[in-house]
């Protein structure tokens, strides 16, 4: 018989410890686990026993590795211990759960998982903490939660990572329906009239599967056609169709209030609004807990998931203003030579190194350049695996991984240099397709940035951990430094930035004349990692003069997003006029902060809510949307099409307004490489057709680009002279082995032609394709001469306006002379007359 400790206890009958910094002191933690961190962890626990524990909804900032999951799961224990009910730690990933599980067990916190018969009593009854991850809770066809009124009820629920949950529930509330399905092919008919009426070429790339051809249903046919969308959406459900059947009972009651985005590979059908009243277990809990980083803008928890903005004002956090230490390097602004391209080569052929080389890509495209280089790929079926291996010091290649810029921390020796190569870009169809419509918007920044915060976190996890960070590609390095963007990454990394540009300035002045740049470099990271204390007492000092109160107002954003909401909200229930007033409202409220482009867009939202009210008041809005922003969708009828035109000496007064619009040569030639670097074949259209157009900006010519304004013509149209036209049909995705131009091709540019000169009658045009190939195929061919600009061509006009660009290094731009500018166009043979003498090529009918 077992002694009794009860009856000899001096306190009898004592109450669970319910304040979370009592209770760790109770806890069978593992003998590494010392005190809680102070003052990080025991003030936050307190505050929030304090202050938020009885507050539906709370916000829990910290910066990375400053033990955020402990302190989570000493809230959830807290609730436990109150008898509060029933608690949920949700991950973003079963990878995470596994880590937080591992972290449970070590400082004795009970907890249980879902098993295969179901969820655990000790979870159901409130005696553990059920620890999993977001794709068993935010799942249409949930067995463990339910949805809807089948949702079982849960007290509790604590979010980690709640910016990464975000994504999981978009995508568990989106179709997305491949090419290789049937029901693709139904809708595909359904609306493949409506499509072509919003760009013929774009559509026919559809029709050939280009992936990057994207075009979305104008909400005036996805209205009218709601009938043929449900019955097809149901028939595929029924036959359980995976891309269907598992979305189906989330969405099917509220499909007239979706956006459908078609491209060659899929369409996503997704909500205007996220359905969270469907996730009934998330949607009723008395106590959301939302865990992020110290990300400066969190304006997303309003717009997807409806949190107030009392929320998003007094989030719990620690005023702290660092913890870690980032090298931010920036190796092509310490010398042109090393672009991305020469540091992947250089880092990518390291073997055997002392500590975890890891490069973070944005695709498996850029992925794969470093898998040729000998690095080992990491994917969801290798990832425990490896990380497992840089725990183990094993270090035989660099590591690389697309698109993770969350879920995975490699703390210590795991990663002591970090690669961010190139800028994270967007994944979904349907994101891609806003991201057109409204490039660099407000709310693009907030979540490029978001994610860059992100992947800087992956390899600093403590307060005195430490790393080399290396910022690859022209697109990133004009990202970090375009000043819209900045404000929206936390101080601690905009502080890093600016720490990143002094290096790049102190590299250039203290570097050896005998020694090379790359040498250069490779001294400067060997400072960081080799412990230099001069590099530590700059880092520090750079650190701690971190203003924690210079932070920016963000009650822009999230008043925009509160009235956008708003209005959505109004339309779902039938309240038209109500929506179009609360964007309207915004419109009148935030003028001065929206890009025409935004103003557009927001007009389009107008026009949709007046059109389900009045259609002819709808239709005239959206006439207005489009002249707005042309790549909006484009009305049936009733727009005026508008000519663009060059008039004798306005060249020199436009190169002088682009230049001019820079404060600095260095800022100029930072965003004019970002153009250069996508003017190469291989690049997706969408981005090599933007570059085009800004190009011909650069070179002062007005553009424009017809096919994407006015949904037919050519992909871009340069007025170069008076009069005198550059027609350029851009084929940036044609292999490099292709030998010959298509039959559809030519009749595709037929058809451009033929657009041409009823809209442009009288002009005179160069007819031109970029393509790799100068030979036509057989039984096709032009209506008109055709010339073709290919690799070389392109390679050598993108080398000299690169040169005519350097030509201003040592100047004012906010003074150049007239005479300067036009010496400079003709040195680098950038005359009107001289441009397809010098770069293009006759095309060739093959017999």
């Amino acid at each position: 018989m077992p002694i009794n400790f009860e009856k000899r206890s001096t306190n009898k009958g004592v109450e669970k410890r319910i304040h979370p910094c009592e209770i760790y002191d109770t806890l069978d933690r593992h003998a590494n686990k010392g005190p809680l961190r102070v003052p990080v962890q025991s003030t936050v626990l307190s505050n929030w026993f304090e202050q938020y524990r009885d507050k539906k909804d709370v916000i829990l900032k910290l910066p990375t590795g400053e033990g955020k999951t402990l302190i989570g799961l000493l809230i959830l224990q807290s609730k436990i211990n109150q008898g509060k009910g029933s608690c949920l730690y949700i991950c973003p990933n079963k990878y995470l759960a596994d880590q937080v599980r591992v972290q449970a067990d070590e400082f004795g916190i009970h907890h249980c998982e879902i098993s295969e018969v179901g969820l655990p009593e000790d979870f159901i009854n409130g005696e553990k903490i059920l620890i999993t991850h977001a794709q068993t809770v935010f799942n249409g066809r949930s067995t463990n939660f339910g949805i809807g009124k089948e949702s079982i009820e849960v007290e509790n629920i604590l979010l980690d990572d709640a910016h990464s949950c975000i994504e999981t529930i978009k995508s568990a509330s989106t179709f997305r329906i491949p090419r290789t399905s049937d029901c693709y092919r139904e809708l595909l008919q359904l609306f493949g009239d409506a499509l072509k009426s919003q760009g013929a070429g774009t559509y026919a790339d559809i029709c050939n599967e280009s992936k990057s051809a994207i075009l979305a249903v104008p909400y005036w046919e996805w209205e009218s056609k709601q009938d043929e969308v449900v019955q097809i959406l149901s028939k595929y459900n029924k036959k359980m169709d995976k891309s269907v059947w598992f979305v189906w009972d989330l969405l099917k009651d509220s499909l007239k209030h979706c956006m459908a985005v078609f491209s060659g590979s899929g369409v996503e059908v997704s909500p205007r609004l996220l359905p969270m009243e469907m996730f009934g277990t998330f949607a009723k809990a008395s106590h959301r807990v939302f865990m992020s980083a110290t990300i400066s803008n969190d304006s997303f928890f309003i717009r997807d998931l409806g949190l107030a903005k009392a929320v998003i004002e007094k989030p719990l956090t620690f005023d702290k203003k660092w913890s870690g230490e980032k090298m931010l390097l920036i190796p092509s602004l310490i010398d042109g030579s090393l672009t991305r391209e020469a540091l992947v080569n250089w880092i990518g052929k390291w073997r055997n190194t002392n500590f975890g080389v890891v490069a973070i890509t944005p695709s498996n495209w850029h992925k794969k350049i470093w898998e040729g280089l000998g690095a080992k790929a990491v994917d969801t079926k290798n990832l425990l695996e490896e990380v497992e291996k840089l725990k183990l010091g094993q270090f035989p290649t660099p590591i690389v991984m697309a698109a993770k810029y969350d879920g995975v921390d490699l703390p210590d020796n795991m990663c002591r240099i970090l690669v961010i190569d190139s800028l994270p870009i967007t994944e979904t169809i349907t994101e891609k397709y806003i991201e057109f419509c409204v490039p660099d918007s407000t709310f693009t920044q907030i979540k490029t940035a978001q994610t860059i915060e992100q992947g800087l976190g992956r390899a600093v996890r403590g307060e005195k951990d430490y790393c080399a960070v290396l910022l690859l590609g022209n697109d990133l390095v004009k990202q970090i430094r375009y000043k819209g963007s900045r404000p929206y990454l936390s101080l601690q990394t905009q502080k890093q930035i600016d720490i990143g540009l002094e290096l790049a300035k102190y590299a250039r002045e203290d570097k050896d004349d005998s020694q090379s740049y790359i040498d250069m470099l490779s001294s400067v990271i060997s400072q960081g990692l080799g412990r230099d204390e001069s590099w530590k007492r700059f880092y520090t000092d750079s650190m701690e003069a971190i203003d924690i109160n210079d932070t920016r107002s963000t009650s822009t954003s999230d008043e925009m997003l509160i009235q956008e909401r708003k209005a959505e909200c109004y339309h779902s229930v039938g309240k038209h006029r109500d929506a179009a007033d609360a964007i309207q409202s915004l419109l009148d409220n935030h003028s001065e902060c929206l890009s025409r482009e935004e103003r557009g867009w927001y007009m389009q939202e107008m026009s949709r809510y007046i059109y389900a009210h009045n259609r002819v008041e709808g239709m005239a809005m959206q006439v207005n949307a489009h002249n707005t922003n042309k790549r909006l969708f484009l009305p049936p009828e009733g727009y005026q099409f508008t000519k663009i035109a060059l008039k004798a000496h306005e060249r020199i007064i436009n190169i002088k307004r682009v230049i001019g619009e820079y404060e600095s040569f260095e800022d100029l030639l930072v965003y004019m490489d970002d153009v250069f670097s996508r003017l190469a074949f291989g690049v997706k259209s969408e981005r090599f057709e933007s570059a085009i157009d800004d190009l011909g900006k650069l070179l002062g010519f007005n553009t424009e680009r017809p096919d994407s304004n006015w949904k037919s013509g050519p992909d871009n149209l340069w007025a170069i002279k008076d009069g005198k036209y550059l027609f350029i049909e851009c084929k940036s995705e044609v292999l490099l082995t292709r030998a010959e131009i298509l039959k559809e091709e030519t009749g595709q540019f037929n058809n451009n032609i033929a657009w041409f000169k009823r809209f442009y009658p009288g002009a005179t045009a160069d007819f031109s394709i970029i393509i790799p190939t100068k030979k036509v195929k057989p039984n096709t061919g032009f209506n008109e001469p055709v010339v073709a600009l290919r690799e070389r061509g392109l390679k050598r006009l993108v080398f000299n306006a690169r040169a005519f660009v350097l030509s201003f290094k040592n100047c004012d731009l906010r003074s150049l002379s007239d005479d300067f500018i036009h010496q400079s166009i003709h040195q680098h043979q950038l005359g009107a007359d001289e441009l397809v003498e010098n770069y293009f090529e006759s095309t060739i009918l093959v017999n």
